[in-house]
């Protein structure tokens, strides 16, 4: 795409803030972010998003990781990741959901062996049979449910470990969107 030159800060107008910009090689100027840090890719605002919470066994208890999400926001995925098995005695247990439905998307994950082994991932695609309320199972039409909603809302997950272990290491990425639609038009 050849060599883009530096134009610097300027003030934007429209959207009250500044932005970077700089020339491209037909001497356009092209945005590449701006002053909150947005990043632009060809003259939109990219919005995906991701948070991951590592969950890392410590012995018996319950562990929460929780990300927060803004009104508006669309979850493209959330994939949960065995980096190394629980080694609780009796039991470690995931469940993933949101503020409405603790289980929603995953539930009854065991982590010890069975559902997910080391180095193995679930997600809305695989869901390896522990899909939640919210979830279809893949191979019967693939649905997921409240993927938008209008208000925050936290995706939670939850693990409860019973016996001593300090072993065990879960992932947890929650991959979404903030989108800034246009209007449909009505002809």
């Amino acid at each position: 795409m050849g060599k883009r030159i530096p134009k610097g800060w300027t003030f934007n107008g429209s959207t009250r803030k500044y932005d970077y910009k700089v020339f491209n090689s037909a001497g356009e100027e092209k945005t590449v972010f701006d002053e909150d840090g947005v990043l632009y890719h060809q003259g939109s605002a990219l919005t995906q998003y991701e948070q991951s919470i590592l969950f890392a066994e410590a012995g018996a208890g319950t562990y929460t990781g929780t990300v927060d999400l803004p009104a508006g926001a669309v979850i493209q995925d959330i994939i949960v990741h065995a980096i190394a098995l629980w080694a609780a005695a009796t039991s470690a247990s995931m469940i993933v959901g949101d503020d409405a439905d603790p289980n929603g998307f995953f539930d009854a994950v065991n982590l010890k062996a069975t559902d997910l082994l080391a180095g193995e991932s679930i997600n809305f695609t695989h869901t390896g049979g522990k899909e939640g309320a919210d979830l279809d199972d893949p191979d019967a039409g693939a649905h997921v449910r409240r993927r938008y909603l209008a208000t925050p809302r936290s995706v939670t997950g939850k693990i409860v470990s019973v016996g001593a272990g300090t072993t065990g290491r879960t992932l947890m990425t929650v991959i979404y969107t903030v989108p800034s639609p246009k209007a449909a038009v009505k002809t």
